[in-house]
């Protein structure tokens, strides 16, 4: 048994548009006299039939890089869509001059020149009538920022076995940081989140007797879990505690002893005759002990009590940094 089947769908469009042509073509031949204006104006009113502002919206539209005074832009393209305008303009400020460029059938623009610190950056779809007016669609917004500023100061706030936390100068509130601790050796520890004012570094590998180098940067979040990030501060290096210092005396010499201090060049050796001043160079050495038998060129003396404290020292970068232990006494006897 026979059954009527529906006529294929195929160049139906463009049979559609052909046929619009010729009509409006005729409809207006009795209105003009030149046959070039005639065929402009059916162009004309054959585009404001036929094209329309897309439909889709863009999609994935993020920021997927930026510098300290651009953004790079990047979205999923509308299917029905012919060009994309661009728009952007302060962050909180709508009074502000709103710029706005035709990108042409693009997914990506660098905006460049960017002073302030956040944007609101909007992306739209459209097509073109023959006259070039555009017929847009729906807007797509996000809001973000160039390269965070670096942090003009970073400071030890404090540091002890476990735990590490830094003072920030120079970030604007709409900021957060991070930050990186190293071991002096360069071995990357643990990195943490905070905002722009502080940060808190825990781990295991902060220890006692030991110089560490750490570093941050700001960062602004964006909508989607992107990130806008600064450079990285140039390190600064800080330092735990020189603990365990040991005393003992031998043949009318006091014997000093103490810990390995990670990253330390060199140790220095004072003693004093008072536990808060005085103190007088007596050695440097690379290693952890030795004998102090003079004080101020004159050799200790049975009886007397005096003070002693090590200082390490490492130098990175042309420049010195040092960590001194408690001074600790020990009352010298006789022989």
């Amino acid at each position: 048994m026979l059954r009527k089947t529906d006529k294929p769908k195929k160049n139906q469009h463009f049979v559609r548009k052909c046929v619009l042509a010729a009509f409006l073509t005729g409809m207006l031949m009795p209105l003009t006299g030149s046959g070039n204006r005639q065929k402009l104006q059916a162009a004309d009113l054959l585009d404001q039939v036929l094209v329309k502002a897309p439909d889709e919206k863009v999609s994935d539209f993020v920021i997927s890089a930026s510098t300290i005074d651009s953004v790079t832009l990047k979205w999923k393209k509308a299917s029905d869509a012919g060009t994309y305008y661009i728009s952007y303009w302060e962050s909180g400020k709508p009074s502000t001059s709103v710029n706005r460029e035709d990108l042409g059938d693009v997914s990506e623009c660098k905006i460049t020149n960017l002073k302030q610190a956040k944007y609101i950056f909007q992306i739209q779809p459209a097509n073109k009538l023959h006259t070039g007016i555009p017929l847009k669609g729906a807007i797509a917004s996000v809001e973000g920022a160039p390269a965070a500023a670096i942090p003009s100061e970073v400071k030890l706030n404090h540091i002890k076995p476990g735990y590490c936390s830094l003072a920030i100068r120079g970030l604007s509130d709409i900021y957060k940081s991070e930050a990186e601790i190293y071991e002096a050796s360069g071995n990357l520890l643990e990195s943490s989140e905070g905002d722009s004012a502080g940060i808190a570094i825990e781990d295991d590998g902060i220890k006692n007797n030991g110089f560490y180098a750490v570093r941050v940067r700001g960062y602004y979040d964006q909508a989607g879990g992107y990130r806008s990030y600064g450079d990285w501060t140039d390190y600064t290096y800080v330092s735990t505690a020189l603990k365990s210092l040991k005393l003992s005396q031998k043949n009318g010499k006091a014997v000093v002893k103490w810990p390995a201090v990670q990253g330390a060049d060199k140790y220095i050796v004072y003693i004093s005759k008072n536990a808060s001043n005085g103190f007088k160079k007596t050695a440097e050495t690379a290693k952890t002990s030795m004998s102090v038998g003079k004080y101020g060129g004159a050799k200790l003396k049975a009886g007397k009590t005096y003070y002693i404290k090590v200082t390490a020292q490492m130098t990175r970068d042309s420049e010195t940094y040092t960590v001194s232990s408690a001074a600790s006494k020990i009352k010298m006897k006789s022989r």
